[in-house]
């Protein structure tokens, strides 16, 4: 069985419609699916065990319709998964030099980073190692090590198998995640196990792969702008759930 997708409800969707552990509600008009995997079923799903949540998001390509929505919903779901309290490091995975793989600086670029109340929200964005010659988890790690935050965020690219759900999906993970798994080769997975601390997984995809004689990688001719548009809902949605006393309406002035 071959699986290319980073999304666990693609691998619902597609092989195990009857799974019993996924979930479906609506917050407004927001579809929101929560599936848990077990430990067992670890190589069945060919994906680490933990609790994934799928939030189908229409604001990237209808310019923010519904947008305030679905970044409460982004901020309600992470805020089930992150610790309650305590500073967070949020870490944007990936390049800004190449749109397919920059939902991570992107993100963090938009994201409120003060101290507000008791709680700092950090923000790192670790580049590549091929243009830094360091490997992100080491830095990441580091970062941990350093500041002590009571958990981490991580928010990277992620690919898809169906282009419909390109920037039109976000995922959020307690499973962690490895970086540049959907781009290139998989790396070391950055997880609660590796750095200590635990770990909230976040990305949307912003390419589709599909096998033929050849693997091929194919996004839209827009991932410009839906990147930018589905970066600043995730920046929102990061925001609120670390800071809700700030309000949407305050946070939607760094995120837009």
């Amino acid at each position: 069985m071959s699986i290319k997708t980073d999304l666990a409800k693609e691998i619902i969707d597609r092989i195990f419609p009857e799974y019993s552990k996924a979930k479906t509600f609506f917050r407004g008009k927001t579809k929101i699916t929560r599936i848990l995997i077990d430990p067992q079923e670890e190589k069945l799903f060919q994906k680490p065990a933990g609790r994934y949540v799928t939030i189908e998001a229409d604001s990237p390509r209808l310019p923010y319709e519904n947008f305030d929505e679905e970044a409460e919903a982004v901020a309600a779901e992470l805020r089930e998964l992150l610790p309650k309290d305590g500073n967070i490091l949020a870490v944007g995975l990936g390049s800004s030099f190449l749109t397919a793989d920059s939902i991570g600086p992107k993100v963090t670029a938009r994201t409120f980073c003060k101290s507000f109340g008791e709680k700092k929200l950090f923000l790192l964005s670790p580049g590549t190692e091929g243009r830094t010659g360091m490997e992100p988890g080491r830095l990441v790690r580091a970062a941990v090590k350093e500041f002590s935050p009571a958990g981490v965020i991580l928010i990277d690219s992620l690919m898809a198998e169906d282009i419909f759900h390109i920037c039109r999906t976000v995922q959020i993970t307690d499973a962690g995640l490895a970086p540049g798994s959907g781009i290139c080769e998989r790396k070391n997975a950055l997880n609660a196990q590796y750095l200590g601390v635990p770990c909230v997984a976040i990305g949307t995809p912003t390419a589709a792969a599909f096998s033929g004689k050849e693997k091929v990688c194919v996004s839209s001719n827009d991932i410009d702008i839906l990147a930018q548009r589905a970066a600043a809902l995730i920046a929102a949605g990061i925001s609120l759930a670390v800071f809700p006393e700030l309000g949407l309406d305050f946070i939607k002035e760094t995120a837009l």
